[in-house]
């Protein structure tokens, strides 16, 4: 079985609704049905609580928990304690998936590789009528960046049983850091080569100077400290600001081949670009 589990709050607010209609139903009409969809309604102030309700009677929803919580890692952590697939994906109420077969093919691709998760390229879609663009799962940037999105990854419930959930600290990059303790930790990953999701753009996660901020401690607390990296050099890390010192420090300090291959793969795709 896999666990879907989908924070939502407001989502009739901003015209998002018809996003999570889409939603619900590309999980729901996927070939693999052994689905338990878990959805964390954080007290909202719309008619989100009575949409959420009509699924729950159509059998769509199989768990709703609705009050207040503490910002979306926590609802995505109280979806993980009730969980009881093999397999989670977290699916947020304003994508949707693109094909049908979406998690058949991501639990036979874990299982055929012995991989811990899989992750897919998604494309994004502009609230303001801009262009779309697609975005794809890179492992190679994942020191630096956020490698791939959480909402294409299907992941095996024994990495959460091992790592634990998510940093609540944090407001909008803590599956980043959960993706860096993954990788740290020997996680190995799958990449579909393929546009799997629709996501819309914007919310919470397009604050530019929160991101800076939270994604700069992040890489200072997942690794930057171990090799006496400073906060400011992680800032100018996820910047990709490739001072000659901080190359040094990243060449002759960084022990971890994995990590240092990363950031030097980063500066030289800011060069080239």
């Amino acid at each position: 079985m896999i666990s879907v589990i989908t924070p939502s709050l407001n989502i009739c607010k901003d015209g998002r609704q018809d996003y999570f209609d889409k939603m619900m139903k590309s999980v729901h009409e996927q070939s693999y049905k052994n689905i338990e969809h878990i959805v964390i309604e954080g007290d909202s102030t719309d008619n989100t609580l009575d949409i959420l309700r009509k699924y729950q009677e159509k059998g769509w929803i199989n768990c709703l928990v609705s009050g207040k919580d503490k910002g979306i890692y926590n609802a995505m952590n109280k979806g993980l304690i009730l969980s009881k697939g093999n397999y989670i994906n977290i699916m947020n109420t304003d994508d949707y998936l693109l094909n049908e077969t979406f998690f058949e093919e991501s639990i036979h691709k874990i299982e055929k590789y012995q991989v811990d998760f899989t992750h897919a390229d998604r494309i994004i879609k502009s609230r303001e009528n801009k262009s779309n663009y697609t975005k794809k799962g890179d492992e190679r940037v994942a020191f630096f960046r956020m490698p791939f999105r959480h909402q294409t990854m299907v992941v095996r419930r024994e990495v959460f049983e091992d790592l634990g959930l998510f940093d609540e600290n944090y407001e909008i990059a803590s599956d980043y850091k959960y993706v860096l303790k993954m990788l740290l930790k020997g996680k190995k990953g799958h990449h579909i080569s393929r546009v799997s999701l629709c996501s819309l753009d914007g919310g919470v996660s397009s604050n530019r100077e929160k991101c800076i901020e939270e994604v700069s401690q992040i890489l200072h607390e997942s690794y930057g400290k171990d090799y006496d990296l400073t906060l400011k050099d992680c800032k100018n890390i996820y910047l990709r600001k490739p001072s000659l010192s901080l190359f040094y420090k990243i060449l002759f300090k960084i022990k971890d081949k994995k990590i240092r291959d990363s950031l030097i793969y980063g500066y030289k795709q800011k060069i080239i670009s």
